[in-house]
C-alpha cells in the first residue's frame, strides 16, 4: 500500500502522517525532510539562495525517485509539492492520495500558532498572515481536489482523522 498525505501548510501532513504509519506498520516520509537531509539546507535557505523554481525542479525529481523506489509507505509532501510539474498526476498514479481538508481560518490559527518555527511565514503580521494564506489556498485547492479521497479533518481529533484514512485504505 502506498498513502500520501497532501494539504495546505498547516493541515496536519507530518503529524497525521507518523500516527497512519504506527497503526498500519509503514515506514513514514516527508519530501521536504528528506530534501533538507539531501541538499544539506533549510527550504527557507534553498528557496532564498537558488529560487522557488530551482526548489520545484528538485522537489520534482526527488519525487519521481521516491514514487519509482519504494513499494509501501506514508508519504507526507509539501504544500505546493502538488501543485508543480504535474506531481499530483504522478501521485495519483503511484499512491492513494488524501487531501487533509479544512478551512482557511482554522489553517489561520494552526499557522498563526507555529509561525516562529516557519522562516516564509514568521515575518507576517497576523492581517499579511491571513492574506499570504487565503493567496496561497486559492491557487493550489484545484490541485488539492484532484487527490483520490478528501477527509474533512476541521474540528477532528488526529486520531478520528487517522480512522477515517484507515477505512478507505483497508
Amino acid at each position: 500500500m502506498k498513502v500520501t498525505l497532501i494539504g495546505y501548510m498547516g493541515c496536519g501532513k507530518t503529524s497525521i502522517g507518523k500516527i497512519l504509519s504506527e497503526k498500519l506498520k509503514f515506514c513514514f516520509y516527508d519530501l521536504d525532510a528528506m530534501l533538507v537531509k539531501k541538499k544539506k539546507d533549510s527550504i527557507y535557505n534553498i528557496f532564498k539562495k537558488k529560487g522557488e523554481k530551482y526548489f520545484r525542479k528538485i522537489e520534482n525529481l526527488m519525487l519521481k525517485k521516491f514514487l519509482k523506489k519504494h513499494k509501501q509507505y506514508i508519504l507526507s509532501v509539501g504544500g505546493g509539492t502538488p501543485c508543480y510539474y504535474n506531481n499530483i498526476y504522478l501521485l495519483n498514479k503511484f499512491s492513494k492520495t488524501f487531501y487533509l481538508k479544512t478551512n482557511i481560518y482554522t489553517l489561520y490559527k494552526r499557522l498563526y500558532t507555529e509561525k516562529k518555527k516557519r522562516p516564509i511565514i514568521s515575518h507576517l503580521s497576523n492581517n499579511e498572515l491571513f492574506i499570504f494564506i487565503m493567496k496561497h489556498f486559492s491557487k493550489r485547492i484545484f490541485f488539492y481536489e484532484k487527490s483520490s479521497k478528501k477527509i474533512d479533518i476541521t474540528g477532528k481529533s488526529k486520531k478520528k482523522i487517522v480512522q477515517e484514512i484507515i477505512k478507505y485504505v483497508e
